[in-house]
């Protein structure tokens, strides 16, 4: 039993379309691998501004590793972001179908039941 929120929420995507749905799986999945590209670059970023109180290093190359982990961030989502299409795919059409039944199930369910 799913609650009415989710219910409506089901409908919303499956009315919304396929198409869109899968587009917001990629928008995710690039949300996602564009913070790990960030968290990427802040640790090695961190690590020279510390070493660059030790040691003559210009506190500017800090923004070195950030720059890189967005640019591969971003560049890894953009280019992975197909790859669990197949899967989305099997998720949307099994929710729709759970949610809207095909003709053939509403008319075996409408008939009347034989002894």
């Amino acid at each position: 039993m799913i609650s009415r929120r989710t219910e409506a929420e089901a409908r919303r995507i499956c009315e919304r379309g396929m198409a869109a749905y899968i587009s917001d799986r990629h928008s995710v999945y690039l949300n996602r691998s564009l913070a790990y590209g960030v968290v990427g670059g802040i640790i090695p970023a961190s690590l020279v501004l510390i070493s660059s109180a030790f040691m003559p290093i210009n506190k500017l190359w800090a923004l070195a590793p950030v720059g890189l982990g967005l640019v591969t961030g971003f560049g890894y989502g953009t280019i992975t972001s197909d790859r669990e299409d197949p899967i989305h795919e099997m998720e949307f059409t099994t929710v729709c179908e759970t949610l809207n039944p095909t003709e053939e199930e509403q008319d075996d369910s409408d008939l009347p039941e034989q002894q």
